[in-house]
């Protein structure tokens, strides 16, 4: 963060500073974690209020405080109404004084591929390097996220990427008012987080909130893929638009898709400009045809910063796997592991699906539920067995509550286990050098555990996405 007086933190977050007077440039709010020199935000949620961790924070290094109430502390204290709310205000403070060019992306699926290939463009064009772009950090994408990795820009940054999630309607709305993004995408809407939408229709709504912060100089990167896509064009008039495809014709689409001799994607970048076509020839570093959408995505932001097409190839064939995305690793017994664990969305199942039966070798998949699908979990479920049976997956194994119904509509050679133990136990049994296994499941069903207990003692990673 760049460095600011407990005064004017106090001035811009409308709070009362009670104590000595500090300058200093980091914000924790995490009392676990190392807190020296910071200040110590004590945020209040519905199950948790930490004021009451103050004194762990201190321990930690905290030399100031925010909080909603005065506590008992010799440390200076900034009392703001709302520590939450005052810790987006000093968040969007800090975005105006850096002034950095921002990407703001979201999406059901594929959002933190697209921040990496983004932030790997963008580190080639900074003066600095990669030391100009700041990119959010694991998933630190939702209103207390957002505004924590704003809060790490410092004047070095020329570029910010921001990752927003949402799990509720206003949430991203809320985020792109602090980020204020010159460039915004929709990657895709697919059936994820419906319980707090209700419908797909209500996720699309929800999305759509990137492109509403967008005035007549931001740019919205639109995925005419999607089938939201035209309502999108229609309702966003005022901010300029730029269009990806990989089926139809757009700004940027993709020609002669396929997979190299090593399962890698190799395409060409195809973008359209007033005179005619120039094209490039990329191959990533990462696996799955569905990665060409992402890389045209990535390929459509940083153009709007003025970057050529050679040094997106570069950037895009650069990035490397993001952990837990189609990791390749070098399981027990000699089998082969495809580590999808960071989440699961429908749409990024069926994706590592296709990704894993285009492998030699016996396919196998390991599921854990897929969270957050309301009365539409059966349903879902399903739909995914049934997908993984026609797509010629020989053997499931499952573990979860709602993953029953995959297992169900899987038939023959699905195997449903009461926990993870029992299924890694049931593996160990049978793994050989012939396998291939994907492993997925939402972040909740842990399913990364299950890696961990099949892979190699020592880790070897070959290819990912």
């Amino acid at each position: 963060m760049i460095p600011l007086k407990l005064s004017a933190i106090a001035d811009f977050c409308v709070g009362q500073l009670v104590g000595n007077d500090l300058t200093l440039d980091k914000v924790m709010t995490d009392s676990r974690a190392d807190c020296s020199g910071a200040l110590f935000v004590a945020l209040v949620g519905e199950r948790f209020d930490a004021h009451e961790f103050i004194n762990t924070a201190e321990n930690q290094g905290a030399v100031a405080l925010m909080v909603s109430r005065k506590v008992d502390s010799q440390l200076p204290q900034i009392i703001v109404e709302d520590t939450e709310k005052a810790l987006g205000q000093l968040a969007r403070f800090v975005r105006q004084e850096v002034n950095p060019k921002v990407v703001g992306i979201t999406g059901s699926a594929g959002k933190t591929t697209v921040k990496e290939l983004v932030a790997s463009i963008l580190s080639l064009k900074g003066s600095n390097l990669k030391k100009s772009v700041l990119a959010t950090k694991g998933n630190f994408n939702n209103h207390i996220g957002v505004p924590l990795t704003l809060l790490e820009l410092n004047q070095e940054h020329e570029y910010a990427v921001i990752e927003m999630g949402a799990n509720h309607k206003g949430e991203i709305a809320y985020c792109a008012s602090l980020a204020k993004p010159n460039v915004s995408v929709i990657n895709n809407v697919e059936p994820a987080h419906l319980e707090g939408f209700g419908s797909i229709e209500g996720i699309a709504d929800a999305k759509s909130e990137i492109y509403q912060s967008l005035g007549e100089n931001g740019t919205a990167i639109i995925n005419l893929d999607c089938e939201f896509a035209s309502k999108w064009q229609e309702e966003f008039i005022d901010c300029h638009k730029i269009t990806v495809s990989r089926h139809k014709d757009a700004h940027f689409s993709a020609n002669n898709v396929h997979l190299n001799s090593e399962g890698l994607v190799t395409f060409d970048l195809i973008k359209r400009h007033l005179t005619g076509k120039d094209s490039v020839t990329v191959t990533l570093q990462l696996a799955g045809l569905h990665n060409v959408s992402n890389a045209l995505v990535a390929a459509a932001i940083c153009s709007q910063f003025e970057v050529g097409l050679n040094t997106i190839k570069q950037g895009l064939e650069q990035a490397g796997e993001v952990k837990g995305r189609l990791n390749l690793i070098a399981g027990q017994q000699g089998c082969l592991i495809i580590d999808d664990t960071y989440n699961a969305s429908v749409g990024s199942v069926k994706a590592a699906i296709d990704v894993l039966v285009s492998k030699e070798g016996e396919p196998i998949f390991v599921f854990g539920d897929m969270g957050e699908l309301g009365a539409e979990s059966e349903r879902y479920h399903k739909e995914i067995g049934a997908y993984a049976k026609k797509q010629g997956v020989e053997k499931l194994f499952a573990t979860g509550t709602e993953v029953a119904h995959t297992v169900d509509a899987f038939g023959d050679g699905g195997s449903l286990f009461a926990d993870k133990e029992a299924l890694i136990a049931a593996m160990k049994g049978q793994l050989d050098s012939k396998q291939i296994i994907l492993i997925k499941g939402s972040r909740g069903a842990r399913m990364e555990q299950v890696v961990q207990a099949l892979q190699e003692s020592k880790q070897t990673t070959k290819r990912g996405g």
